[in-house]
């Protein structure tokens, strides 16, 4: 394989700032070879992503990122290769969009408490057809004048430990990895640097995750050299992708600009499901 990886790019299915067709003509023109879609709760947005590869040549692999909230973890876990068809992993993701609706309404409350009211109805327009989150009532809360931008809304109100967060429904690393795979995919822990402690890094690996995700906008070399270490010791997968919400975010990385070596898209291939292969 030659070319670029990113196997973590989120668009406007959930809370990016591209849509998918745009995102995999973005990735394409940086060169990248292979990518993966890994919205928030949704695959709604694989089907237009996977037409714009065949068209631009880029290998894409169908993913989802589920989400989970505590009061002091985040523990997400990425899908690979899912089959977007999966009856089990669709009820799994209106469960969860379900859980992220409820906590969006507690959330206004508080802010409309706090005296930065926002309607859901706005919200729910700025999010489009996409998951809705907490990025979307941040684009609220700007476009309302409450803040001057989406960092000092999630710094003011939003971010955990702020006035106006809620927490969500936590989802459990092996029910995770179980709807996962289910679904045909692989199963993999998200940006573990933000879960927390390393004891909370390993808990969730003993969860039978399938891989790690080593590569990353906010590990630094040092993380990645520790995070590989571990990944060999527990014979994972490797995996790694920018994160990118789009060009329009908060944090505007560009896809492919986190630097991942060829041999991880390589191994990520190899094991991709036969029904995955069958596919292509």
């Amino acid at each position: 394989m030659t070319g670029l990886i990113d196997l973590h790019v989120h668009t406007t299915a959930s809370d990016g700032t591209a849509s998918p067709a745009e995102t995999v003509r973005a990735a394409s023109e940086r060169g990248v070879a292979l990518l993966a879609i890994c919205d928030h709760d949704t695959t709604v947005g694989i089907a237009e992503a996977q037409a714009a590869a065949k068209e631009a040549g880029v290998i894409l692999i169908p993913g989802v990122e589920l989400s989970g909230d505590s009061e002091s973890n985040d523990i997400h876990v990425l899908g690979y290769f899912v089959n977007i068809e999966s009856e089990e992993l669709q009820a799994a993701l209106l469960d969860l969009r379900e859980s992220r609706n409820a906590r969006n309404t507690r959330i206004l409350a508080k802010l409309a408490e706090l005296g930065a009211p926002v309607s859901e109805e706005r919200v729910r327009e700025i999010a489009g057809y996409g998951s809705v989150g907490r990025p979307h009532i941040a684009a609220a809360l700007v476009e309302a004048g409450h803040v001057a931008t989406g960092m000092e809304a999630f710094h003011r109100y939003l971010a955990r430990g702020k006035p106006a967060f809620s927490p969500r429904k936590q989802l459990e690393p092996g029910h995770a990895r179980e709807v996962i795979h289910a679904a045909g995919g692989l199963a993999a822990l998200a940006h573990p640097v933000k879960v927390g402690s390393s004891a909370a890094v390993e808990s969730a690996l003993d969860a039978g995750l399938d891989a790690i995700e080593v590569y990353h906008s906010d590990h630094t070399a040092h993380h990645v050299e520790t995070l590989l270490t571990l990944a060999r010791s527990r014979n994972l997968l490797v995996v790694g992708g920018t994160d990118s919400h789009g060009p329009h975010s908060d944090r505007p990385l560009a896809i492919s600009s986190v630097s991942i070596p060829e041999w991880v898209g390589e191994e990520v291939l190899r094991s991709a499901p036969e029904w995955w292969r069958e596919g292509r």
